[in-house]
């Protein structure tokens, strides 16, 4: 029974925008007040993989563009893994049964990868820890504009940011700081107690996916990408940030689908299909049926479960 274990994809750029803007208010009419630079670097994916492990193999291989036929859920696996940074088919995958809520066995639910997950879920004893157990880790802190009235400020592993904003609906995400857990822990407390911004998702999840999907089909416009990196520099302007930031967003392959595809929000709607993974996009699977249908399936539906049936390479 194979368990799916990450997506994967490969992106084609698309262009590097860029935009000043000050912050508001009295200095900034007089010319003054916080300035920003922005550089928005856009890539689209182009084509999707799935990272495939076959217990009890602890290693996954990779399936691209691939066709899965599933007729049957099994049991949730520990998401803990173990490899060089940046080198995914090289991570070696726990295949113990996952006991705790956050999806971690008995062995791993005190590793410092689950800890660190707690950490940017908000909870501090945890950051603590996290730190002492792996001092010399970097970490990212970003501010995202998902096309609301606010930015969510988020926290990752400086290695995995691209695939972190690949993750989540949004239209771009600037790096704002680079440092210790702690410090960058600090520093998205502070920005996300703005008025402005959010720390966690003030919307909820389906509202930013609809919020973002519809600001990407506009982008398709002339000069949609820069207004895209002006927006982004206005709102970095407004929290009182200044200097220049590298913004970064993954666009899918074909953004007709973001709207119009049939969510599905029950894995068991998939069992006994042959569906074929053509995009990506905010955590999202787009599947093409034989039938031309495309489904939209958000990964957590389907990943480290295991799964009775076949993911395979689409030739």
């Amino acid at each position: 029974m194979p368990v799916l274990r990450a997506v994967v994809f490969e992106a084609e750029p698309l262009g590097l925008f860029h935009a000043e803007a000050r912050g508001s208010g009295l200095d900034s009419w007089l010319g003054g007040g916080p300035r920003v630079e922005l550089d928005l670097e856009v890539s689209r994916v182009a084509r999707v993989g799935l990272l495939v492990q076959e217990p009890p193999s602890r290693s996954v291989s990779v399936a691209w563009s691939p066709v899965i036929a599933v007729e049957g859920l099994g049991d949730l696996l520990c998401r803990f893994h173990e490899g060089p940074r940046g080198e995914p088919l090289s991570h070696r995958y726990c295949v113990n049964r996952a006991v705790t809520r956050d999806g971690y066995c008995v062995l791993h639910r005190g590793s410092w990868k689950a800890l660190y997950e707690r950490c940017a879920q908000g909870h501090e004893p945890a950051c603590l820890e996290a730190h002492r157990l792996n001092p010399g880790e970097e970490f990212a802190v970003y501010v995202l504009d998902y096309g609301g009235s606010r930015v969510k400020v988020g926290l990752t592993q400086s290695w995995r940011l691209l695939w972190r904003i690949a993750e989540q609906p949004h239209v771009a995400a600037a790096r704002v700081y680079e440092g210790g857990l702690l410090d960058a822990r600090e520093t998205e407390k502070r920005l996300g107690r703005m008025r402005l911004a959010t720390e966690g998702a003030a919307a909820r999840l389906e509202e930013r996916f609809r919020l973002a999907a519809g600001a990407l089909t506009r982008l398709q416009e002339e000069d949609g990408w820069t207004r895209a990196a002006e927006r982004l520099a206005r709102m970095l302007a407004s929290l009182g940030l200044e200097g220049r930031f590298r913004a970064y967003a993954v666009a899918p392959r074909e953004p007709g689908w973001l709207l119009s595809a049939r969510r599905v929000a029950d894995p068991v709607k998939l069992l006994g299909r042959r569906l074929r993974v053509v995009d990506y996009w905010a955590g999202v699977l787009a599947f093409r049926g034989e039938d031309g249908q495309v489904m939209a399936v958000h990964r957590r539906l389907l990943q480290h479960r295991l799964l009775r049936g076949v993911i395979r390479e689409y030739r």
